[in-house]
């Protein structure tokens, strides 16, 4: 048996190949293809499909494939959205996640609906122009013959399944991220639908994660490599995924993604809804779990900008060098809130700022302050989502910092565990496709399988007392932005 494993990403389409083993075969990328003017992010639905198939194919390039059978694992993210009509062809384009016009939808639906209503239903603490329902409500506003002529509201998986097997298919993690579904009901959220300007009946069937969905069509598997057969399993989320991949989906584990975007979740399995936690929540990748998530704009991004913007596009070996050999005294904070509002607190009116800066202070006491602002960020989130988190699995491009890692682990006094593993995402969706074949009992196998080695970092005693500083961190965001 073969796995196809489909990462679905915003920046990059990757295919991985895995056998039974999740030993790794063959890795093949491709970058998306946006079409942008301003705040419109829109792509071709059907340039998708034929970019999976080619880097399958280019996969299969370097095994032989003939005779095993084939499934096509799917992740990636969730929210982009793909409108049909009733011959299956695509009404317009695409709308990224990344399309921003719908804010003034998005604040109308708050206002409709009521923050705390929608977040008990929904599973998100605050309306976003990231979700489809702002998104249907623009489309509404500015262009209802486009609504008219749709027959099926997808998100670009679900539509990417419709292309490989012939059905719009949609799976439990991704629907909280669409603000029509009733996470805790388990079904779509019919008030919120029909303010939406579209029936029910648009949308796809949605099935657990890891559900095999059936096999390609006839004229897919026509473009497929010669194997005994293709069929799909239709995979999850990709945050949760990356938990499969490296072990975090274990309570008491928090899994960090360290991307341009920080992202940080949870596993729960005795979770009980409170109003006055205001944390996104969503159905895991087994019966009955509950995964807690929190996104900020504000991650990596925040030290780009700074090593862009102050040190000049300074490489990050220099960076990492320069840090480490400075012994540091009293350096200021930094408030990394450049894109405004970031979970866990949600304050509107939050910027970027430096504070307690003095004459003595070079740009490497300030980029020193620019990474521990980011720590104290993950801090945040990770005692938000966990207070008795014991670890913090962290992946994703700002893993690869040795010094910031380790400031983290400084930081939230936990230990940081980052897996030798690119390919998080996609060797949690291969190990779905082989829970439903059968292959693994469960998640808790996967560990067994060719599992990557990982770099541990332990809080360090002594030194700076953090403590002190965080709370200082935490004094000077809600003393500035605080309401």
């Amino acid at each position: 048996m073969l796995i196809y494993a489909v990462d679905l990403g915003t920046t990059n389409l990757k295919v991985v190949l895995y056998d039974e083993e999740l030993r790794r075969l063959a890795t093949a990328a491709a970058s998306v293809d946006y079409d942008r003017d301003g705040v419109r992010v829109e792509f071709d639905p059907r340039r998708i499909l034929s970019a999976v198939l080619d880097l399958i194919g280019r996969c299969a390039s370097e095994v032989d494939t003939s005779g095993q059978d084939a499934v096509i694992a799917l992740t990636g993210q969730a929210e982009s959205l793909v409108l049909t009509d009733g011959r299956g062809d695509a009404v317009r384009a695409g709308m990224s996640w990344l399309d921003d016009r719908a804010t003034t939808e998005a604040a109308e639906l708050e206002q409709r609906f009521g923050v705390d209503e929608a977040f008990a239903v929904t599973g998100e603490p605050a309306a976003s122009a990231t979700w489809p329902a702002a998104k249907l409500r623009w489309l509404l506003a500015h262009e209802p013959e486009s609504l008219r002529r749709t027959r099926s509201v997808s998100m670009i998986k679900d539509d990417l399944v419709r292309r490989l097997v012939g059905t719009p298919i949609g799976e439990v993690t991704t629907r909280g991220f669409t603000y029509l579904w009733d996470v805790r009901a388990g079904r779509y959220w019919s008030d919120m639908v029909e303010h939406c300007g579209i029936a029910s009946t648009m949308l796809p069937e949605v099935v657990p994660a890891g559900t095999d969905v059936g096999r390609v069509t006839d004229e897919v598997a026509a473009l497929l490599p010669p194997a005994a057969g293709y069929r799909v399993n239709i995979g999850a989320l990709d945050h949760f995924c990356a938990m499969a991949g490296t072990g975090s989906y274990v309570e008491g584990s928090v899994s960090e993604s360290a991307g341009t975007v920080l992202s940080v979740s949870a596993l729960q399995r005795d979770w009980r809804f409170d109003p006055a936690r205001r944390v996104s929540f969503h159905r895991g990748l087994s019966d009955g779990d509950t995964v807690l998530f929190n996104a900020s704009d504000t991650g990596g991004i925040a030290l780009e900008w700074f090593r862009a913007q102050a040190l000049g596009g300074m490489p990050y070996a220099d960076l990492e060098t320069a840090l480490a050999d400075r012994v540091l005294a009293d350096p200021p904070l930094f408030l990394p809130y450049l894109s405004g509002i970031s979970p866990p607190d949600f304050l509107p009116r939050a910027k970027g700022a430096f504070v307690d800066l003095d004459l003595s202070h070079d740009r490497i006491d300030l980029a020193y302050a620019v990474e521990e602002g980011i720590a104290h960020l993950v801090r945040r989130n990770v005692e938000y989502l966990d207070p008795a988190a014991r670890e913090l699995v962290s992946t994703g491009g700002g893993a690869a910092s040795a010094y910031l890692t380790q400031l983290k682990s400084d930081v939230c006094g936990v230990e940081v565990i980052v897996p030798d593993e690119l390919e998080a995402t996609c060797r949690g969706a291969a190990a779905l496709a082989l829970r439903a074949a059968g292959r693994i009992d469960s998640l808790d196998d996967v560990a067994a399988l060719n599992a990557p080695r990982s770099t541990r970092y332990r809080p360090r005693a002594g030194g700076i007392d953090r403590a002190a500083r965080y709370d200082r961190f935490a004094g000077a965001l809600h003393r500035l932005y605080g309401e």
